[in-house]
């Protein structure tokens, strides 16, 4: 087994590692009460079950779950020799942050054998742990969240592709935007062509990964675009560069970044100090 308990620094971090390892042959595990912590396992090799709550759950090769804190539960192996790795952690934002990426009390993920940075990640952390190497905890605390964010990225909690996967599948037109986000007739139609599509499965995989339309979605790249180019063109006018990134009018301009904003473009340029503009016109 290879297991590191980290030093606890006297202050409490956002994410605290309490420990992480490998247990090449697990055995059979019963807490009736949970464990004080956040518990993370996942397999390795072989095959194990997972039991909580009156549900079972097969932990099967490259697959995981994370528990939160007091979760009553029990894991034998199937069939053989279990192979394990483990993170136990807890920290001041803990809860919060397992909270907001969605996740409940008891959560079981799946990803893909292709490219497993999952398995990576807690590996890299377990070497870096093994070798001593902070003593302050912030840089467990950091690689704590990336290890959690990429949980939510590439590993899937229900029968649906993992987030990565579904972003693949768009990335195409992402890029597309990227480009062409400056015409204004852009729309609905012309960016469903773009994935061989319709609008409405078009919206429902921008609103599975953004939380809005795909028109939403391109009118936010303008405004960022707009946020750009506010401070560091500052000889173009409101007018110019409200119709550089795709809008057809400056009062349908100067009226969505005010809507998104909070402020005008105007106002906005002024944060970053850009003086008097000349009313240069690129066009």
């Amino acid at each position: 087994m290879r297991l590191v308990v980290p030093a606890s620094p006297a202050e409490l971090l956002p994410l605290q590692l309490e420990t992480i390892g490998i247990k090449h042959d697990q055995e059979t595990i019963d807490r009736p009460n949970g464990y004080p912590y956040y518990h993370w396992l996942q397999t390795l090799e072989g095959e194990g079950e997972l039991s909580m709550n009156g549900r079972s759950w097969r932990m099967t090769d490259r697959s995981g779950v994370l528990l939160a804190p007091g979760t009553p539960h029990r894991y034998e192996a199937r069939g053989g020799r279990w192979l394990t790795g483990f993170i136990t952690f807890h920290g001041s934002s803990a809860a919060s942050i397992v909270q907001s990426l969605g996740w409940s009390i008891a959560e079981r993920f799946q990803w893909e054998a292709v490219n497993d940075q999952i398995t990576g990640e807690l590996e890299s952390l377990l070497s870096f742990a093994e070798a001593g190497g902070d003593p302050s905890g912030w840089r467990y605390s950091a690689d704590l969240y990336r290890f959690l964010t990429r949980l939510r990225t590439d590993a899937r909690t229900d029968n649906r592709p993992s987030m990565s996967t579904r972003l693949g599948r768009i990335q195409g037109l992402l890029d597309w935007l990227e480009k062409e986000f400056a015409n204004p007739g852009i729309g609905l139609a012309e960016m469903a062509t773009q994935l061989g599509i319709g609008e409405r499965q078009l919206n429902e995989r921008f609103r599975e990964l953004f939380g809005q339309t795909a028109y939403a979605y391109l009118i936010q790249l303008r405004l960022r675009k707009a946020k750009e180019w506010l401070p560091s063109r500052p000889d173009w006018t409101v007018r110019c560069i409200g119709e550089a990134v795709g809008f057809r009018d400056a009062s349908h301009f100067v009226a969505t970044f005010r809507q998104k904003e909070g402020m005008t473009p105007d106002a906005y340029r002024k944060l970053y100090g850009s003086g008097t503009v000349s009313g240069f016109n690129p066009k």
